[in-house]
This record gives C-alpha cells, structure tokens and sequence, in this order.
C-alpha cells in the first residue's frame, strides 16, 4: 500500500513541487527506454550524444583546444562508434584545466562534488541539477530490477553518512523514513556486534537489501553460521566492490532470494546493473556511452576486456567525454533474453577493493578508505597497506608534507572504525606502484600481501 502511494503521488509531489526537479518525469521517461529496440536505443543514444558534443564545441574552452590539438573537427557522428576519434580524458587533464571545463553558460550554477576514485585519485568535478534527477532517475530503474523499487522497504548496509542527533539528525530520519529505508552501518561490523545488527535487520524486516559485497557477504554467513533467516526479501542489490560467485552462493542462501550486481561510480552514479535473468550488467545506454578502450584508445571487441570510458550524455554543466574512470569491463557477445533492448556488460574486471580485518574483529570494507581520504582533496595519490594484523600503513603522494595535526586527525578517524588497537602508519612517498597488471591497488589487506612483491 505504502510503496504505491509513495511511487505514484508522494515521491512526484516532492520532487515536482517541492524541490522543482524533474525526477518524476526522467523516472517514466527510463521506464519506457529500457524496453526499446537496440536499433532505437542507438539513435537515441546517437542524438544525445550529438547534441553534447555541439554543446562542448560552442562552450567548453578545454575541450575545444583539446580536440583540435588531436585532429577532430567539429560535426555530428554518423554512429557512437565513431567517438573512438576523440582523445580519451583523464582525471589529471580535467583538474589542470578545471574552470575551462566548466561550460560558459553554467559557471556558478553547478553543483560540486569529490571523490577518491577506485584508484585512489581525489578528483572534483561539477555537475547540473537536471543531471542529478537523470542519474537518481536511471538508478531507481536498476533497483528496481533487484526488488528495491521506489517505496520498497529496504535495508541498506552502507556507509550511513547520517547525523547522528539534533535538527540534522530528526531531518534525516524523516527524509530515510518517508523513502522507506533504513541504513545499517556497513564500516562498524565487529564481531561483537554483527549479530545485534543482524538482529536490528531481521526485526526491520525489509522487503530488499543495498550494500556493499564485503558487509553483506559478512552478515550472510554470519547468518548462515547461526542459523538465523530473514524472510519476504525480494533481492539483495551490491556494489562497490567485485562480486564473486561463493560471495553471491553465501548471499542467496543466507536471504533467500537472487543477487543483484550493480555498476556505478560516484562521477555518474549508476552505470549498469543486473536484470532478473543474471546474464550480465545492462548499460544505460539511454544515459550514458560506457566504452572499453585498448591502450590506442580503439574500442575492443566484445568479449575482450578494455578499459572503460564514460560520456554522461546530460552533464552540460561539465561535459565529460570519454572519461577514463580507471575501471576494466568487458561486454557480452550477446544480448539478453529478457526483451531490453540495453546491451549488456560480461564482467566489471578491475574493481577490487580489499577487506582490512582488525585485532579486535572488525571488518573494515575498501570502501571505507575512500571515504576517509575525502577530507584531504589535495592529496594526490594514496593507498593503504595492512603491513601486519595491527596495522594500516597509508602511502601519500602529497604536495607538502603533512603536519602532525593532519596525521593525527587521519590516525583518530580510521581508529574511530578499526579500533584504537589498530595502528596507523604514515608515509610520504613520490608515487604508488602498480601491479604487474598495471592496475594500482586502492587497498592491500595481509590477504594479498604478495602484491606488494
């Protein structure tokens, strides 16, 4: 009762009148692509994608330059295909040229955000209102392939980022409670009190379950290990991490309903996500060009692993086209039985965050670091090494050296999570080495210490 109302009357009311944006109406708009045709997916996909790349040509200072300097002229594209033409960016290009990728006729009306990146680069960017309902509006449509559709009552095992107590507090409560969700805090499982979550969850009784692969593979077998079951959940939706099929085995026995892997990042949210058939990632072709690139910046072909590039195709406030996000992927050689017409991704190849286990039982997700390093943009490169069962080492590129007020503040933060037993080490260093693989680590537990060989 409560999920349609709040899908059909409540959430339009709020974002049509309320907060004046165009999420209803974005929603219905994904809603009816999904089901298109690939052909007509890719008309659609090629005319917005035109209409970005006009809008760079006339406002967008760097990348006019930037495309000249690589021999591309100005002109619509006969296919998608055809974007191979233009150089790839970078997070390094885009911060040295920050204000000249903000289009003329959007400085000062965008909105900013930060983020460490799966390869632990802080890096800013900016983005428009409009862009943001898209983006709210096509990851309501992948949710809701998993169960958790707008209203469903859910259990998020996350990072909460709530307040804790005050007005901010009662308003976040309220915000949470009308969408009909609740967050469990995916950075604070210890041994000790997993089971009062598990507790907390089973008494909440969701009818769909969004949290990062680590936290609930955790409370999966920790479920499993005792016996305890959860019933009348539709699916359990991950991200953020890799997910593996014993980590997926471990979740559906636990709750009693399929996995649901989802895609995404924090530079355009969701990207791709998993349909009730299992087959692979549907990209959201309508939104967005995802591509996996050799090292020529050439397309790969389907069923080869590539590196993947990103043009959010309603970003006008920042365009970025054929971002190099630091992610592999590799498409499917075929499409899916369910009837999209949304191509699909075989496997998301590079993202691996590491689970850092502490002495006191705590199981500290990747994600987390990522997080914490939010507060210092100006670092330029980290990565975080447990060197021993009570320790983290974190490796700064900096451009200054840090004063022990910083240091101090880092240590407290992490040890608020991990525990006051687990030590915290920094060291200034010129660079972050690679894997033999070429991919650089964004955390390294005691578990894949040989990477460091």
């Amino acid at each position: 009762m409560y999920e349609s109302l709040f899908r059909n009357a409540l959430f339009p009311a709020y974002e049509t009148l309320v907060k004046r944006r165009g999420t209803a109406s974005h929603v219905a708009e994904y809603e009816r692509n999904q089901w298109l045709a690939p052909h007509e997916l890719q008309a659609l996909q090629l005319r917005k994608l035109n209409e970005l790349l006009a809008h760079c040509w006339e406002q967008v200072p760097f990348l006019q330059r930037h495309w000249r300097e690589h021999g591309v002229a100005a002109g619509p594209l006969g296919s998608v295909s055809e974007l191979e033409r233009y150089p790839v960016l970078t997070k390094a290009l885009i911060s040295a040229h920050y204000d000249e990728m903000i289009a003329t006729s959007w400085r000062g009306r965008t909105l900013t955000k930060v983020t460490g990146g799966s390869t632990g680069d802080p890096f800013r960017f900016e983005y428009t209102m409009d862009v943001y309902a898209r983006r709210t509006a096509v990851m309501w449509r992948g949710y809701g392939w998993g169960g958790a559709k707008l209203g469903t009552r859910t259990g998020y095992l996350w990072g909460t980022g709530l307040r804790k107590g005050g007005w901010g507090g009662f308003k976040d409560r309220l915000y949470h409670g009308a969408f009909n969700r609740r967050f469990f805090d995916a950075f604070s499982l210890t041994e000790s009190n997993i089971d009062p979550i598990i507790d907390e969850l089973v008494a909440y009784r969701p009818n769909a379950i969004v949290g990062y692969v680590t936290p609930v593979a955790l409370v999966a077998r920790r479920m499993i290990q005792t016996g305890r079951t959860l019933t009348g959940v539709r699916g359990v939706l991950t991200g953020a991490e890799a997910l593996y099929d014993p980590e997926r085995h471990d979740i559906e026995r636990a709750f009693g309903c399929p996995v649901f892997n989802t895609y995404g990042s924090r530079e355009v949210m969701l990207m791709a996500s998993e349909c009730e058939k299992h087959q692979g990632l549907h990209v959201n072709v309508d939104h967005l060009v995802l591509e996996t690139l050799d090292e020529s910046g050439r397309n790969v072909a389907a069923g080869s692993s590539g590196e993947v590039a990103i043009t959010d195709l309603h970003n006008f406030g920042m365009p970025m086209v054929r971002y190099l996000n630091g992610d592999r992927a590799t498409y499917a050689t075929s499409g899916c039985s369910c009837g999209r017409g949304l191509p699909l991704l075989a496997s998301v190849d590079g993202r691996v965050l590491d689970l850092i286990e502490t002495p006191d039982g705590r199981h500290v997700p990747g994600e987390f670091f990522v997080y914490a390093m939010l507060d210092w943009p100006d670092v330029r490169q980290w990565q975080v090494v447990q060197t021993a069962h009570d320790c983290v080492q974190f490796r700064l590129v900096v451009p200054a050296p840090w004063s022990q007020e910083r240091r101090d503040k880092l240590t407290a933060k992490v040890q608020a999570t991990a525990g006051t037993g687990m030590r915290v080490e920094i060291v200034e260093v010129d660079t972050i080495p690679t894997t033999p693989s070429g991919k650089r680590r964004l955390t390294i537990s005691l578990a894949n210490a040989s990477l460091l060989n």
